[in-house]
């Protein structure tokens, strides 16, 4: 994407006013290079930007100044980058998450993906077009190409009629397009923040996680069920999909303090009857392995047994009972009882989920406040269960929305409405930024004329070798970063 190209077979001069704009559009095609080029929006174009000519010259100025401070941004973190002053973490962030090995896409994110780059491609051109007729320029052509298999579009312009511009305005009309695209990173940005206002009147927002598909694949296909409400992940409330992500993906190596559980002592009794039956010393099908947690209220059993690696219980009966030793200094617990908590091994997280099913029939629509830590005897429809296994797979195993609809009407469509706006508004706001970055590169084709015309214009005498060894230097710093 790029303006003030002149064609392949020589530069046209500027259209006068007096040619008519309803010339037809023209398809030229090639085996590496195809373009379909649009002359029905010159005139409109031409007669807006000309309209709104003193607005749209601030509106730029603005554009130009970021243009600049970003390319100079850029271009130093390149070129420092290059002579090792820094060293970027991770490598190049933009490349390592797209192109990660096993990573997959959906038709929806594929379909969403190719909408959002149409809509940041216009978004960019329109700048420059809009830029170009403030400046008293009419446009040549707007022109939708592939190159190769890459797509892009320019606005075509007449490089003899932006020389007699002033620098300045040049600028303006070079850096509207990244503006533009900073501008739609903005607005969507303004839109995610505003979408729960926005959708008040029709969805709840921050009152759980609602269950929009789970795959056959995920080890929660058993548990949950499509309209399912997830509430709580080890008792902490999930409002938000960075709250479960954030939940499920931590390091619980890092947790002072274990979660347990006030066990009955014939409980665990009766376990360890069972393990000791088993030759291999493994809990039988159905029980995990649980050990004691230090409390400054043991019962005798507890120190007699706190030597005990571990103790067989059903995971299902135990989360059922009383919480104990979250902080650490007081478990809670009877004497007829023992606080334990789950043996995590390395790769397998105990994680405990609470949800509720308010759509189903037999259940009835359930009232907007939720409870954190739902009491299954009271409300019959809430339920929980443990997960054991890599909890970061199941993270990702499920589609899930935080918008729980007011109304039980048209479910599958109601609950979607809310994911596919959130998602499309996401995917425009990274392609729209990806598109100002790269147009901000120092090997853009934007950046390229505006090194040109500081050439040609430049009082200073700096000659092309300069330039070009300038330019080439920076090209050398972005290729060593998106391949190290």
């Amino acid at each position: 994407m790029a303006i003030c190209r002149s064609r392949r077979r020589g530069g046209r001069p500027l259209l006068p006013s007096s040619i008519p704009f309803l010339r037809s559009n023209h398809l030229s095609l090639s085996l590496w290079y195809s373009d379909f080029k649009i002359y029905a929006f010159n005139y409109v174009l031409f007669r807006f930007g000309s309209a709104h000519s003193r607005f749209l010259k601030v509106w730029f100025s603005f554009g130009a100044c970021f243009g600049v401070i970003a390319l100079l941004i850029l271009s130093v973190m390149l070129m420092w980058y290059s002579w090792g002053a820094i060293s970027f973490k991770g490598g190049p962030f933009w490349f390592d998450n797209f192109f990660s090995p096993g990573r997959s896409i959906s038709f929806l994110d594929f379909a969403l993906l190719i909408l959002s780059t149409l809509l940041s491609i216009a978004f960019h051109e329109f700048g420059h077009a809009i830029a170009a007729a403030s400046e008293g320029l009419q446009i040549e052509y707007i022109a939708i190409f592939l190159a190769v298999l890459f797509p892009g579009a320019l606005v075509a312009l007449n490089p003899s009629s932006l020389e007699n511009l002033s620098p300045f305005s040049s600028l303006r009309i070079y850096c509207a397009g990244i503006w533009h695209n900073i501008v739609l990173c903005l607005g969507c940005a303004l839109t995610i923040l505003c979408l729960p206002l926005l959708l008040c009147p029709l969805y709840t927002h921050g009152e759980g996680l609602v269950v929009l598909n789970v795959p056959k694949y995920s080890s929660l296909y058993s548990h949950v069920s499509p309209h399912d409400v997830i509430l709580t992940v080890d008792g902490l409330r999930v409002t938000s999909t960075d709250d479960w992500f954030k939940i499920l993906t931590r390091d619980k190596s890092q947790n002072i303090h274990k979660k347990g559980y006030c066990v009955p002592i014939s409980w665990v009794e009766a376990g360890d009857i069972l393990m000791a039956g088993n030759s291999n010393g493994e809990c039988a099908q159905d029980f995990s392995p649980f050990r004691t947690l230090s409390c400054t209220n043991s019962s005798h059993f507890m120190s007699d047994k706190m030597d005990s690696l571990k103790h067989c219980l059903i995971a299902k009966d135990v989360i059922r009972l009383r919480n104990c030793g979250d902080t650490g200094e007081y478990c809670a617990c009877s004497e007829e009882e023992v606080c334990m908590t789950p043996i995590e091994h390395p790769g397998m997280s105990w994680v405990e989920i609470s949800y509720e099913s308010p759509y189903r029939s037999s259940c009835g629509q359930l009232t907007p406040g939720l409870d954190p830590n739902p009491n299954q005897d009271q409300n019959p429809c809430s339920q929980s269960f443990v997960y054991i296994g890599d909890a970061s797979f199941v993270a990702q195993s499920l589609r899930l929305s935080p918008y729980k609809p007011r109304l039980g009407l048209f479910l599958s469509l109601s609950m979607y409405i809310p994911y596919l706006m959130e998602k499309a508004i996401h995917s425009a706001f990274h392609v729209s930024l990806a598109l100002a970055v790269v147009n901000c590169l120092p090997v853009s084709p934007n950046v390229i004329f505006i090194f040109k015309d500081l050439h040609n214009r430049s009082k200073l005498g700096l000659s092309n070798f300069i330039i070009t060894r300038l330019q080439l230097r920076i090209a050398i710093s972005f290729w060593r970063y998106i391949t190290l």
